[in-house]
């Protein structure tokens, strides 16, 4: 039996944004296409179940450990496929000099995670190939002799689905204009320096203008004189995300490109304004190239005089802000689609393997089928909390040793009484 008449497991060892992005929406658009296909965490109880069942698996952000090792016996036994998925530069220990985040201010996790980027790299190196995110990924993968593909970020139908109702229903408010930005980690405070100086000037010259900031950012001193222009927003879960960013006029996505760590991040926040028909500004990184049509479908800004002089011409020309957000939404429909990334699979999967994939029939030619679709019991909320503390702490014990474990305990109690920064909030 041919690996492509298996069925394919998609594994994550992460929580969050970066599992749902990688291992969700990979998981839809294989159901999309009708393919046996399985999602599962490394911590779930049936796993080796779905491992003796797979010929491909798809293995993210997973640690290299005794059930790492395990996996990659098993499924190079029955001849199957192990391919490595990457969305970071967590496979490169030398890349940790790069990451600016409070959280590394703590040695204890800062060991950890520098122990965690080297298992990364262990499992990389017993892969059979390498998907990535980015073409820059891509090419650092390359360049260890791993075979890599590129298949890059896109939204889920759910994610289509709740910026449609924000969309529908939010209301325009006339007498301001709001610029949003929305952090997901801590690790973007240097890139938020970067329009530092061109947001205080804007804010400055527009008083009707409010900054909205999402997330836990610090965006440093020096802000006091705008305090009545900025609204804070503590995190929210992703499904609820859109009902903040919808109320944006103009979508910001700085990065420090001369950074390896900038350099890595994919053009998600380009594409989640888009599908609110928000324009957004964002730095020229090989991501953010590949997505942005300079000024039709968004806006490019290499220093601070474009950043401003973009800044200015959206908040000024109204028009502009509408016809750039209809043109992003317009793009990401057709490039970002689940269906249109589900299609990229097929050809991306076959060329890693070298064969052709097994799949339904199709009323086309040689073109994917559609004819499947997401279980009726998929529940991506409940998902989203897994694993559960316990059940981490349980695999931490089991699969890396009690000294890992008590590492981790060490850093949740910490961050519980030393929050990465204060949250404010003006409603």
């Amino acid at each position: 039996m041919t690996v492509t008449e298996q069925s394919i497991l998609i594994i994550s060892g992460a929580r969050g944004d970066t599992r749902r992005y990688r291992t969700f929406h990979l998981y839809e658009q294989t159901c999309l296409l009708g393919m046996k296909s399985m999602l599962a965490h490394v911590t779930d109880r049936d796993l080796s179940a779905k491992v003796v069942g797979a010929g491909i698996i798809v293995l993210h952000r997973a640690a290299y450990n005794a059930q790492i090792a395990w996996l990659e016996k098993e499924i190079h036994a029955r001849k199957g496929i192990l391919i490595h998925d990457l969305d970071d530069l967590i496979f490169d220990p030398q890349a940790f000099q790069y990451i600016n985040s409070v959280d590394f201010s703590d040695p204890v996790r800062a060991s950890l995670y520098q122990e965690e980027m080297s298992l990364n790299r262990n499992t990389l190196e017993m892969s059979d190939a390498v998907l990535s995110s980015t073409y820059y990924l891509a090419e650092r993968v390359r360049n260890l002799g791993k075979p890599v593909m590129v298949h890059r970020n896109a939204f889920s139908m759910e994610m289509l689905e709740r910026s449609e109702q924000a969309y529908k229903y939010h209301w325009v408010t006339k007498n301001k204009i709001v610029i949003g930005y929305a952090s997901g980690t801590s690790t973007h405070n240097q890139d938020f320096a970067l329009i530092k100086p061109a947001l205080q000037s804007t804010l400055r010259h527009h008083p009707d203008v409010e900054l909205w900031l999402v997330g836990p950012l610090d965006p440093g001193e020096g802000w006091n004189d705008f305090s009545h222009q900025i609204r804070r927003i503590k995190f929210v879960p992703w499904q609820k995300l859109p009902d903040i960013q919808v109320q944006f006029d103009i979508n910001l996505a700085p990065l420090q490109i001369d950074n390896p760590f900038g350099r890595s991040k994919s053009e998600i926040k380009y594409m989640e304004a888009a599908l609110l028909r928000i324009p957004t500004i964002a730095s020229p990184s090989e991501a953010f190239r590949y997505a942005i049509r300079q000024a039709e479908n968004g806006f490019l800004a290499g220093n601070t005089q474009v950043w401003e002089e973009t800044l200015e011409s959206l908040i000024e020309q109204p028009e502009l802000r509408r016809r750039i957000g209809e043109r992003a939404f317009e793009d990401v429909q057709l490039r970002y689609h689940p269906k249109v990334r589900a299609r990229e699979l097929v050809e991306t999967l076959e060329a890693l393997l070298n064969q052709k994939l097994t799949l339904p029939t199709s009323d086309q030619q040689d073109a994917p089928s559609y004819t499947g679709s997401l279980p009726t019991d998929w529940d991506s909320a409940k998902l989203d909390r897994t694993p559960t503390l316990l059940q981490r702490g349980i695999y931490t014990l089991r699969y890396r040793n009690i000294i890992t474990l008590i590492k981790q305990v060490w850093i949740y109690f910490r961050r519980l009484v030393v929050p990465v920064f204060p949250y404010r909030s003006k409603s």
